[in-house]
């Protein structure tokens, strides 16, 4: 990783005394500990007997766990930030005076309310001028923009971009262009006789949207917004095609728009998009593409000009007034999200302040929480992680030494980036004034799209941070190759700068490497050090790898809470292999970490013992029936009980918890119901699988794997209005936007990053 400028953090000494309040994680408090249960028999209940009996579920809370708590708690830390910046006077220009003002007028609704829709009045100004295609392609063009959570969404363009290297070109930064100009999720939502409903709520939408404005027979022509983008979205590429990587592969130079896009101007867009000297693009979706730019010139003007009123309008209804953004919210709020009551002002004022100016409060999050001595600690932990690696690749029995070769000189090429980025996003020229919410949300609008013209001219490296410091969570991007792991998730009970080593490994430290070994299995194994396209396994290969996966899937196909519910190894498998792949990386990591030395005895435990003590805790939960069996559902993931059960494939001989090494296994109780009642699987005698096989898998009907996916029912998306709190949603929601991979892709999301926009990244939670 090329060396970077260290930032210059002055931690103050109020910022000390926090990090002293912070509470030490040094090993499971004893009273989290069932020491009635013997390991051997179940070491999910041994380890986490007390705390399950101890906490409760609130009521509508499908799940709780380790991940919703530090989601809440982190939530509630921004929320002080931006509060206690919004309290005190700050030096103009200084990042507590732009987060202070950004959100103070954010809260400002008299300011809002007295100026009307005076602050839109310009931008549909600009709508009304539209007469023809020339004029109508221009100011398209004006809405090409990148998508900033809390700013922007992909329903307010037609088309979104990505600035990034190319999928061939990993030397220079490109524009990905992937479809857009949807006011619902789902493309099937436009189409599908079965949701009808929703598209008749949705229209009743937009003509309440319209008539704010005043214009006439605002029912009609909300009908002919709805007609308009239900061809639109009959453009769209099926998901399939938008979880395929080589088919998001479409290189066009400019002229090839004219040629293969007809209808809509495309110098008049480009030129007014700041893009008029870019010579290659990379069009994800080119269906649509090329069936917007043909609506361009089949469809009317005024049907056009009443789509872009409709959005520009939802666009900004935060900051307008309040009646607009209560329509906005008895929609997608409401009926789309599924919310109660009314809409909460400070939690989108928080969520607004976020998405504008993402890494200054991630600056004073990681002042309070993260500072530079921590992340040194996170940094030596993965400087371990990949040593392991390293030592582990040249033994793999399934790999061939030609491929070995490529792995290591992947993994010296992979940037796992952890805490904060090296140099912060420079917002001196960005201004923010107190009491202008419209202006303020439209100059950060304008602020990021200049950013990204401007990076298109600047080298790839240093890699553009996908998400930010304060959001929990981690992504992998294969292209570029790079891991990013927040400071937000790098917090108690996962990371302890100040506490047990042991712990750290086993938790974050296995969570680490389990991310990773994506890097090297049947997905990552699609992109070479560079993050360029090209599959760097030999055919045998792949033949070993999956007759050796296959011991896997048949391990866990044999895990039954009950009669009628069982584990499918097959959908299950990456997740499951990575796990393990986690677990022994990082306890080589550990053993690394020792430098030789014994570690100490703490609570009666030895340092063994606490790694694989942490790794169990990390997954403790608990949950309604509803939400175990939503987990057996076709996707890629599996029960919390069960994420322990890679304990028990270690290779023979490591005993740490004195299990029973005749038969190297834990029998666990997969998950207790609701009403407590636990219930035992049907397991097999032997889990153990042979130690070298179990590094580098992936799941070949992984959704993201070359357009095989065949999960087709699966729930790819959930909308969530802006300011949503996803620290009290479900988790069968969160998995849902962690899956949603089309039309509506969001940066950050809660501590799960959906990366569907950064181009065959995989959402990652510790």
């Amino acid at each position: 990783m090329l060396l970077r400028l260290q930032l210059l953090t002055i931690v103050t000494l109020v910022a000390l005394a926090s990090f002293a309040a912070l509470p030490s994680w040094q090993v499971a408090n004893p009273q989290d500990i069932d020491i009635s249960v013997r390991p051997g028999e179940d070491f999910y209940r041994f380890a986490n007997g007390g705390w399950l009996k101890a906490v409760a579920r609130t009521t509508g809370q499908g799940t709780l766990d380790n991940r919703s708590m530090l989601a809440q708690t982190n939530s509630q830390r921004v929320r002080e930030l931006i509060q206690d910046a919004a309290a005190t006077r700050s030096s103009p220009g200084s990042v507590a005076q732009k987060v202070s003002d950004y959100y103070a007028s954010f809260m400002d609704q008299n300011a809002i309310e007295s100026r009307g829709l005076g602050p839109v009045a310009e931008g549909l100004g600009k709508i009304s001028a539209i007469t023809d295609n020339t004029s109508l392609s221009a100011y398209l063009g004006t809405t090409l923009s990148g998508e900033i959570e809390g700013l922007t969404a992909n329903s307010d363009h037609i088309f979104g971009i990505w600035i990034n290297q190319g999928f061939e070109d990993a030397s220079h930064n490109l524009p990905h262009i992937w479809q857009g100009g949807l006011g619902i999720p789902n493309r099937d939502d436009y189409t599908d006789p079965a949701k009808s409903e929703l598209r008749s709520q949705y229209q009743t939408h937009i003509a309440r949207v319209l008539k704010f404005e005043g214009v006439r027979d605002p029912e009609s022509r909300a009908q002919a917004v709805l007609s308009l983008e239900t061809r639109i979205a009959q453009s769209f590429a099926p998901d399939s095609d938008s979880t395929d990587v080589f088919k998001q592969n479409n290189s066009w130079k400019r002229g090839d728009f004219d040629v293969k896009a007809p209808g809509l101007n495309w110098r008049a867009y480009f030129q007014s998009a700041g893009f008029s000297e870019q010579a290659n693009f990379i069009v994800w979706q080119p269906s649509a593409v090329t069936g917007v730019a043909a609506l361009v010139r089949s469809e009317t003007i005024d049907s056009w000009k009443d789509y872009l009123r409709f959005h520009e309008l939802e666009h900004y209804a935060s900051v307008l007034p309040k009646d607009l953004a209560t329509e906005h919210f008895s929609f997608y709020g409401r009926i789309l999200a599924k919310e109660k009551g009314t809409a909460d002002r400070g939690r989108e004022a928080i969520a607004a302040t976020g998405g504008a100016l993402g890494q200054m409060i991630g600056q004073l999050y990681t002042q309070r929480y993260f500072p530079p001595e921590f992340k040194a600690k996170a940094q030596a932990m993965v400087g371990d992680l990949i040593s392991a690696y390293r030592a582990r690749i040249p033994k793999l029995d399934w790999m061939s030494p030609e491929t070995k070769q490529k792995a290591l000189a992947k993994l010296t090429a992979l940037q796992v980036i952890v805490g904060y980025p090296d140099v912060w996003i420079d917002y001196s020229s960005l201004e923010i004034v107190r009491g202008d919410a419209f202006g303020n949300m439209q100059r950060a609008e304008s602020f990021y799209r200049r950013r990204d013209l401007i990076r298109l001219k600047q080298p790839v490296t240093p890699i553009d941070w996908p998400t930010n410091p304060q959001t929990p969570g981690g992504v992998i991007m294969f292209s570029p190759n790079a891991e990013f792991f927040t400071a937000g998730i790098l917090q108690p009970p996962y990371f302890d700068p100040n506490g047990d080593a042991a712990s750290n490994y086993g938790s974050a430290g296995a969570a680490m490497a389990h991310e990773i070994s994506h890097s090297f299995d049947e997905l990552g194994n699609i992109y070479d050090a560079q993050g360029r396209l090209g599959d760097w396994w030999t055919s045998e290969d792949h033949a070993r790898y999956r007759e050796a996966a296959s011991k896997v899937v048949a391990q866990f196909d044999a895990y039954c809470p009950s009669p009628d519910l069982c584990v499918n190894g097959k959908q299950a498998l990456t997740e499951n292999i990575a796990d393990l792949t986690g677990l022994l990386v990082a306890h080589d990591a550990y053993l690394l970490s020792l430098r030789g030395k014994p570690d100490t005895v703490i609570g009666g435990f030895s340092g063994e013992q606490r790694f694989f003590l942490a790794f169990a805790q990390r997954w403790r939960r608990v949950q309604s029936e509803a939400e175990l069996r939503r987990q057996f559902r076709p996707i890629t993931t599996r029960p919390a009980n069960t994420e322990v059960i890679p304990f028990a494939t270690l290779p023979n001989g490591t005993t740490p918890l004195k299990l029973r090494s005749t038969t190297n296994s834990i029998s666990s109780r997969l998950t207790a119901s609701e009403s407590g009642r636990s219930r035992r699987g049907a397991l097999p005698v032997d889990f153990t699988v042979a130690t070298d096989v179990q590094v580098y898998f992936r799941d070949p009907q992984s959704p993201w794997q070359r357009g095989t996916n065949e999960n087709t029912n699966l729930p790819l998306r959930q909308y969530f209005p802006r300011g949503t709190d996803l620290s009290v949603q479900s988790q069968a929601r969160l998995d849902q936007v962690a899956l949603r991979l089309n039309q509506r892709p969001r940066k950050t999301l809660g501590f799960e990053t959906p990366a569907s926009k950064l181009q065959a990244s995989v959402a990652s939670t510790i």
